[in-house]
């Protein structure tokens, strides 16, 4: 009887394990692909060598999720080029996974890239996150706006030779990443100034949006739209964003974000930034109340814009990036997502 016992208590016990297991290597495992989207001079790689979503791919896949894609769209230019990049990579990514929808996570200016392509089509929509997106936008781009249209006025040749290099750089990004993709500076920064991106939200996606950073949001969009053949599709989504409130290099809580080069000057940005403008708290380039759209998961984590997408190489501050890119797939898996 005692033998009997054993044998059913071990073999109880493996299944309860294995059950375990399971329940953790699925925790990740959304229903729908997720597409992450790179920002502005991003690429899938930068030049080609340091993954722009470093490990963030890789510990999704360790949580059992096997279904994350990074899209490869220009590293310098607007929407009206960058949409119909990812439109082109989320069709081969639907096509490939047989999916109907798509999880769009976007890192800063890709946060603009999947609004956009959520209003070509929201039907392919399952959820909508930005990061760290401009999405009221940012004094950085107006600040470099009027610097533009300054020297463009006294020197235009050498304005133009600062477009040419800043476009030089994107494509050189995105070739190094076998991708040969039109540029378009001008296009990137109107959109990212006050005003383009509030033109944003009233003439291409308002969802989870209001003009009022600091107003009420809806956290979800949802519509109809009629298909080629005449029949009526409803669609619905819901909408995240969570952005860093800037890293202060802190010998006390900085971690490896100490042996970063760009934590000094993301944190000089971000001092400036909160002394000279009406940013208030941000991350070095974007304010906390500008990144805000639709349901906010946090806006106080202790990291800079760069931090953000577990840059540069995985050197932040305490606490792993990566860890809340998981939870947040987990939070689509309990919708059904």
């Amino acid at each position: 009887m005692k033998t009997t016992l054993s044998v059913i208590a071990a073999a109880v016990f493996a299944i309860s394990g294995n059950m375990e297991a399971n329940a953790a290597t699925d925790y990740a495992k959304t229903r729908y692909p997720i597409v992450m989207v790179h920002g502005l001079t991003g690429a899938k790689s930068m030049l080609g060598v340091v993954p722009y979503w470093y490990g963030i791919p890789q510990k999704l896949k360790a949580s059992g999720n096997d279904q994350v894609y990074v899209a490869t769209v220009s590293a310098v230019a607007g929407e009206d080029i960058r949409a119909a990049q990812l439109e082109q990579f989320v069709a081969e990514v639907v096509e490939k996974t047989g999916a109907e929808k798509v999880n769009l996570i976007g890192h800063s200016q890709g946060g603009f890239t999947v609004r956009a392509y959520s209003a070509l089509h929201p039907e392919r929509v399952a959820s909508l996150t930005t990061i760290g997106t401009p999405n009221h936008g940012t004094p950085v781009a107006n600040a470099i706006f009027d610097i533009n249209a300054g020297v463009g006025k006294v020197a235009p040749g050498l304005r133009n030779a600062i477009v040419w290099l800043v476009e030089s750089f994107g494509w050189l990004n995105g070739k190094l990443n076998n991708e040969a993709l039109p540029q378009g500076a001008m296009g990137a920064l109107n959109l990212m100034t006050y005003d383009g991106a509030q033109a944003f939200a009233r003439n291409v996606s308002d969802a989870g949006f209001n003009a009022d950073c600091k107003g009420q949001r809806e956290t979800s969009a949802s519509g109809e739209i009629q298909n080629q053949d005449g029949s009526v599709t409803s669609w619905s989504f819901p909408v995240y964003s969570w952005t860093g409130a800037g890293a202060p290099v802190n010998p006390f809580r900085s971690g490896m974000d100490i042996l970063d080069p760009s934590s000094y000057g993301m944190a000089t940005l971000s001092a400036a930034l909160s002394t000279f403008t009406d940013a208030g708290k941000n991350d070095g380039m974007v304010p906390v109340c500008s990144a805000r759209l639709g349901d906010v998961i946090s806006e106080k984590y202790y990291w800079s814009h760069v931090d953000e997408v577990n840059q540069i190489m995985g050197m932040t501050p305490p606490g792993d990036v990566r860890t809340v890119f998981v939870v947040h797939a987990n939070r689509l898996k309990q919708l059904g997502l």
